[in-house]
């Protein structure tokens, strides 16, 4: 009898460590470090960077390295990790495009931000979204140079 409770102590001790592992941690179904993905996959930092940020213009040796993610309210809050690996100081400007349910644009077009980054550093950058329609957005990037 004893045994046949040690065992069954033991199945429940298991059934309960089993349920409450979870393989992603805390993060919502269909984000990446906070950031929305809709039907996209991240399993990186490297695949979100790859999935949000695009170059207009004159390409840029400026590379986004981190894109971290939250909601303040209704409104999506980004933090971003620009990096200048080079020698020389860069010049480049920056934009959010907030993006809707439909996958149109959900705001107006945002002016550009100069920015100019010393050599070999790294510039942290915010922006939030300006309407609570914008549920995905990219950061667009562009030499000054």
């Amino acid at each position: 009898m004893k045994r046949i409770s040690t065992i069954l102590a033991l199945l429940l001790a298991a059934a309960l460590t089993a349920g409450c592992s979870t393989p992603k941690g805390f993060e919502k179904p269909g984000f990446a470090f906070g950031c929305p993905l809709g039907e996209a996959k991240a399993g990186s930092m490297e695949d979100l960077v790859k999935l949000k940020v695009q170059s207009e213009g004159k390409r840029t040796t400026i590379v986004a390295t981190e894109l971290r993610c939250s909601m303040t309210g209704d409104l999506i809050k980004i933090n971003a990790n620009l990096n200048n690996d080079s020698s020389t100081v860069k010049r480049i400007s920056y934009k959010f495009r907030w993006i809707d349910r439909e996958g149109v644009r959900a705001w107006d077009e945002e002016p550009w931000k100069p920015l100019m980054m010393y050599e070999n550093s790294n510039f942290p950058i915010d922006g939030i979204s300006p309407t609570a329609k914008a549920v995905d957005f990219r950061l667009i990037l562009r030499s000054q140079e």
